[in-house]
């Protein structure tokens, strides 16, 4: 009985109506309460009778058996009642049994109660029996009445919630009738986006077509309209919202990309003539031939308008909205190898975010890449495809984040790349500048290659100064006509090597400057040919410096530096020769401004070929360079600690991501080094 209960109260409270054989049980139990209260009084009766026969005389025995009746029924009453498992009833025989069973119990009391009371009977007035009685009566009647009112208050109860419940049920109607014609307006429509989808894609492919043909006319103007026609279809794809996966957007685009890749790759006959086409009259070949002249050079000016609107089209959109962000054609991949460019290049602070080679490629005129990002690799020349630049090439400010490869290239005006940051392998090697290039002010994460024993590069004027070389350098078997790689402290172009430095093999015509600069590591200049003046003060080596095997036909300055570690002019160092001082012996020190050079190590090789050349002079006691010192136990404590510092900072520079942290490390990386050439000067005055 308890779990029926249960499940019954459970079904009332969720407002469900029981089923059939819940509502038996229910009335099985009432049949049982009712027939237990008879079943009582019918016992009670049988005991009774049987004690009156056996002459059993107790003292109001009428009075306890009508107690024992009141009690009974007032307990199958009460039973009836307040039992859970008729609580929230909504059969209407519930209330009629309700009002029976008050009626009997009532009327049971109003007559039974005053006997077992023993009241005397009398008017109501009077009191007594009669007046009870009446009491019990009124309040009996009240009773019913409270019970059909509480059934009146039910019934309304009910009545709201049933035309609740019908208000409900017919909205959930109405809503799953929307939902239903929701869901297929929506299959409709998707039907009909796809539809529409398929038309424009078909649409798009013939347009497509026909642009490619357009790309193959001899009229300039036609070519023009199938590049517009592509540039405006890869625009279109880019916008699908049909496709959903923007890398399928992409694969659309490319498809076209390389097309128009593929036209700017393609020969052009005439390029070959551009510069005598590019002339204001006949010259050479073509003196004899001035119709012949003036066609070409409109043919070659009407394509290089069509190939320069195609560098346009794709410049205009390798442009975020603000400076240094993607573009909306950023995320494509670029090939314009072996491209032959008779018209000029404007790719300025383009942003690339996929790969880009520009290899093998001839650029007749100024071609500008400056102020560009690239995430990836970019290739713009190779040892196996050569680039060969006619103008002025400008790459400064710009930021490569992958391998950047500038390998055996030929520049034949000027080359820039100053201010420039390289996040990865920057390869300059096997490169011939016929005039000016600038490289100064840069930033090199990884390894920095401008010349290997194996691929040499010669430059005619070049300027590194100021650079911050956090990975090896190598400078190996270069030739200079002139150079400066760092100037003096005060002027704040000052270089940083922090790992190992190789210019070893080199080979310097003018003028060569190293002043200022910090070496962390070992740097080699052995092996190398100084035609003129080479400056060498003012800067600190914190590795080994070998200067072995080298050749000086000028003055050569070491003046107020400070060398931490090994030192070597002859033998111990990487090369078993002495190097030579032909003309003037090398200056370690300033008598000027009374500036010495200080060694740290004791470990040094000054010996040099005095046969062919001048000695370093030494002082005998020392046996270090004629006015110079050692430096002091607290001046080797100084400098072990803030190249430590340096050291920290450059590792941490190594594994940040985050642009900003490592712009911010750098400039706290310089900081230290204008902090370091500060203590340099204090140690080295006189």
């Amino acid at each position: 009985m308890p779990k029926e209960r249960e499940d019954v109260e459970a079904t009332l409270e969720q407002g469900t109506t029981p089923d059939a054989s819940q509502q038996k049980r229910k009335w099985r139990s009432i049949d049982r309460i009712a027939g237990t209260t008879l079943a009582a009084e019918v016992l009670m009766s049988f005991i009774w009778a049987i004690l009156w026969v056996h002459e059993c005389r107790f003292e109001h025995q009428l009075q306890v058996y009508f107690a024992s009746v009141l009690i009974i029924l007032t307990g199958g009453y009460l039973t009836l009642i307040f039992c859970p498992i008729f609580k929230k009833d909504d059969d209407p025989r519930w209330f009629h049994a309700r009002i029976l069973s008050s009626g009997i119990v009532g009327g049971s009391y109003a007559f039974l109660l005053p006997a077992v009371m023993g009241l005397e009977e009398g008017s109501v007035t009077s009191g007594g029996a009669a007046a009870l009685r009446q009491a019990i009566l009124l309040a009996t009647g009240g009773l019913i009445g409270l019970i059909a009112l509480g059934e009146t208050r039910r019934k309304n109860d009910n009545d709201r919630e049933a035309a609740e419940s019908l208000q409900k049920h017919q909205q959930d109607t109405l809503n799953q009738q929307k939902k239903q014609f929701e869901e297929q307006l929506e299959k409709q429509q998707k039907q009909f986006e796809a539809n529409a989808f398929k038309e424009r894609k078909a649409e798009r492919r013939e347009r497509y077509t026909k642009a490619i043909e357009q790309l193959g006319d001899e009229k300039s103007s036609v070519r023009m309209g199938g590049v517009y026609t592509l540039v405006g279809l890869v625009d279109e794809w880019l916008e699908e919202e049909s496709i959903n996966k923007y890398e399928d957007r992409l694969k659309e685009g490319q498809v076209i990309i390389n097309n128009l890749c593929a036209y700017i790759r393609s020969p052009f006959t005439l390029a070959s003539h551009y510069d005598e086409l590019s002339e204001d009259s006949p010259t050479a070949s073509y003196k004899d031939r001035e119709q012949e002249f003036y066609t070409g050079k409109a043919i070659l000016d009407s394509e290089a308008d069509v190939r320069l609107g195609i560098i346009k089209e794709i410049h205009d959109r390798l442009q975020g909205p603000e400076e240094n962000t993607p573009g909306t054609w950023s995320d494509f991949e670029y090939d314009f190898s072996g491209s032959t460019f008779f018209y000029p290049v404007d790719l300025i602070n383009s942003y690339y975010k996929k790969s880009v080679n520009f290899c093998g490629s001839r650029y007749y005129k100024e071609v500008n890449f400056s102020g560009s990002t690239y995430e990836k690799d970019v290739i713009f020349s190779t040892s196996d495809r050569r680039s060969t630049y006619q103008d002025v090439a400008d790459f400064h400010e710009s930021t490569y984040q992958g391998r950047a490869d500038f390998s055996d290239s030929t520049y034949e005006g000027e080359a820039i790349f100053r201010g420039s940051t390289y996040q990865d392998v920057a390869d300059f090697a096997g490169s011939t500048y016929q005039d000016w290039v600038d490289f100064a002010g840069s930033t090199y994460t990884k390894s920095a290659i401008f010349s290997t024993s194996e691929r040499h590069s010669t430059y005619k004027k070049v300027d590194f100064a100021g650079s911050t070389y956090h990975g090896r350098v190598d400078f190996a078997g270069s030739t200079y006509q002139y150079v400066t790689f760092s100037t003096s402290t005060i002027s704040d172009r000052q270089s940083i090597y922090q790992d190992v430095v190789n210019f070893s093999g080199s080979t310097y015509e003018d003028n060569a400057i190293f002043i200022g600069s910090t070496y962390a590591k070992d740097v080699t200049f052995s092996t190398s040919d100084y035609q003129k003046v080479v400056n060498f003060s003012e800067s600190i080596y914190y590795g080994r410096a070998d200067f072995s095997g080298s050749t000086h036909q000028n003055e050569t300055y070491f003046k107020e530096s400070i060398f931490y570690r090994e030192t070597y002019f002859g033998k111990d160092g990487e090369i078993n020769s002495f190097s030579r001082f032909t003309d003037y012996a090398p200056q370690f020190y300033d008598g000027i401004h009374h500036k010495k050079t200080l060694f740290g190590s004791h470990n040094n090789n000054f010996t040099v070929d005095t046969n062919k050349g001048n000695p370093i002079i030494l002082d005998s006691e020392s046996l270090l360079p004629l006015d110079c010192d050692f430096l002091t136990p607290e001046q080797q404590d100084c400098l072990v600690r803030e190249f430590q510092d340096m050291e920290k900072i450059n590792n941490d520079l190594l594994e940040v991501k985050e642009p900003r942290e490592k712009v911010e490390l750098s400039k706290r990386l310089r900081s230290l080094n204008k902090n370091l050439h500060k203590q340099r000067k204090k140690f080295t005055k006189e």
